[in-house]
């Protein structure tokens, strides 16, 4: 497994637990539809959330800040869509979110930040 897909899973787990923590509910993660990935979908209060988590190693230039390319977020519509039209999924009840974690080596700690619905 290369380097960033391990830092990938690495953040996806912390923002698995910091969303499980806070009582959103598992539904399904890294769903596949073709060659689109979703990282993590989660339940929580009547809505289906989609999670796109960002994660990098804190440099000198780096900071929490981190949006997504425009065609990152079209991926993710269309990933979204067939989604729903798989698990007959009104689009009302769904949103997306960001989660962009930091992670600091030098204090072995990680920041997260949640951006809910993006679009």
């Amino acid at each position: 497994m290369t380097r960033n897909k391990n830092l990938g899973n690495h953040g996806e787990e912390i923002a698995k637990s910091y969303l499980i923590k806070n009582g959103y509910s598992l539904l399904s993660q890294n769903y596949r539809t073709g060659h689109l990935e979703i990282d993590l979908i989660f339940s929580h209060q009547d809505k289906i959330i989609f999670i796109e988590v960002k994660t990098r190693i804190k440099t000198e230039e780096s900071n929490l800040e981190e949006p997504l390319s425009r065609q990152q977020t079209k991926n993710l519509q269309k990933a979204i869509i067939n989604y729903c039209l798989e698990k007959h999924i009104s689009l009302d009840v769904v949103r997306l979110d960001l989660i962009n974690i930091l992670i600091d080596k030098k204090i072995h700690c990680a920041h997260l930040k949640h951006y809910k619905d993006i679009f």
